[in-house]
């Protein structure tokens, strides 16, 4: 009988070109030594690491021309609003549509007190336009909007546009607020207290609007014609003031992206439900139909991947994996990571060191 064949004991038949010449031909990983896996996989790392650090700052150099080519009309501009606390929220119906939307009539709202600008205002006014906006005193997105509103509130004040920012918090928290003079200054249009939440119900509950801040536009018919981030809204606007917005073409725009918004909803709420349960056949049959719904969007296709390779530990996650690598190959910030949570995240049981490596090339070469 041979004897079993002996593997160098010298460190210097370890070295990465060592490792590459005796394994570049076909042998798996696992078919290795202990000591050559190790080393294969730190080389993996090493170069996989250097090839992200070299996309990250490619994609750092682009992203700011990326962002500012963004239209300011896009309806989920959201990257700039905070979830409005719900301490009990209720998840029922999470995928119907909400029940105002846009070419609704605009509710009338209902206020406590009017604490600073137009005191007489009731609601939105026949032929004029009336932008009513959602905020909180703890709202960071919300405060660091209020100059921009000013702006656009002293822009169309001539042409009898009145902004309203509506809170529905305690009268003596937004007192205390309005009583700074930096906020009193930055806040040059009308301030409102929301009645017992009726008009906070009446708008953002029944167009299923969970942010803040967010702003209705309501046009001179009074109907709401458009909803969004108010950072957004000055394209909008200005056309909705001028005559010319095409409201049934943003309200088809609007639907697309609410659906998707709900898709998205129920996903999360799986989601929720797989990782108190441990169970996550559920939540996969979940993301495969919002998939077929939504073939374009890949953070459904991250988000299925993501879950395979780690808290399933599903064997097919990577051959996912591939297909998406495949698939996107031009979006670096994606493959960026795709590598990092392959590489590094906690809840990967078993990482592909050859996936990581190719994806991260692959995102180096795409920034």
């Amino acid at each position: 009988m041979g004897s079993m064949p002996r593997f160098p004991t010298s460190t210097s038949a370890y070295t990465p070109s060592a490792v590459r010449c005796r394994y570049r031909f076909g042998l798996a990983e696992r078919d290795a030594p202990p000591e050559v896996r190790f080393i294969m996989r730190t080389v993996t790392i090493i170069v996989a690491i250097a090839c992200l650090a070299l996309a990250a700052v490619a994609i750092a150099q682009h992203a700011p021309a990326l962002i500012g080519e963004q239209k300011p009309s896009r309806p989920l501009a959201v990257d700039a609003a905070v979830a409005i606390p719900q301490p009990n929220p209720d998840t029922r119906g999470a995928d119907q549509p909400g029940t105002l939307t846009i070419g609704d009539p605009a509710p009338k709202p209902k206020l406590a007190r009017i604490l600073k600008g137009a005191t007489d205002f009731k609601g939105p006014t026949p032929g004029k336009v009336t932008v009513m906006e959602f905020w909180a005193t703890w709202c960071g997105p919300c405060k660091a909007g209020m100059p921009h509103l000013s702006e656009l509130q002293e822009k169309y004040a001539a042409k009898g546009v009145n902004i309203v920012g509506v809170t529905r918090e305690k009268p003596e928290v937004v007192e205390a607020f309005l009583a700074q003079k930096q906020w009193d200054e930055k806040t040059r249009y009308t301030i409102a207290l929301d009645q017992d939440d009726v008009t906070n119900k009446a708008y953002m509950t029944a167009a299923k609007r969970s942010g803040i801040p967010c702003a209705f536009v309501v046009d001179g018919e009074g109907k709401v014609a458009w909803i969004g981030h108010p950072m957004s809204m000055d394209e909008p606007l200005e056309q909705i003031v001028a005559g010319t917005w095409d409201r049934k073409a943003f309200a088809a725009e609007y639907e697309k992206s609410q659906k998707a918004a709900r898709i998205m909803n129920v996903v999360r709420q799986e989601s929720r439900n797989a990782q108190r349960s441990g169970d996550y056949r559920g939540m996969m049959k979940t993301l495969d139909a919002a998939i077929e719904e939504m073939p374009d969007d890949n953070a459904l296709r991250m988000m299925k991947f993501q879950t395979m390779i780690g808290p399933m530990n599903d064997a097919e996650g990577y051959d996912f994996g591939w297909k998406l690598l495949k698939r996107n190959r031009d979006d670096a910030m994606m493959l960026n990571s795709m590598a990092w949570y392959t590489l590094d995240d906690p809840k990967v049981g078993e990482r592909d060191f050859e996936f990581a490596m190719a994806v991260a090339k692959a995102a180096n070469t795409a920034a």
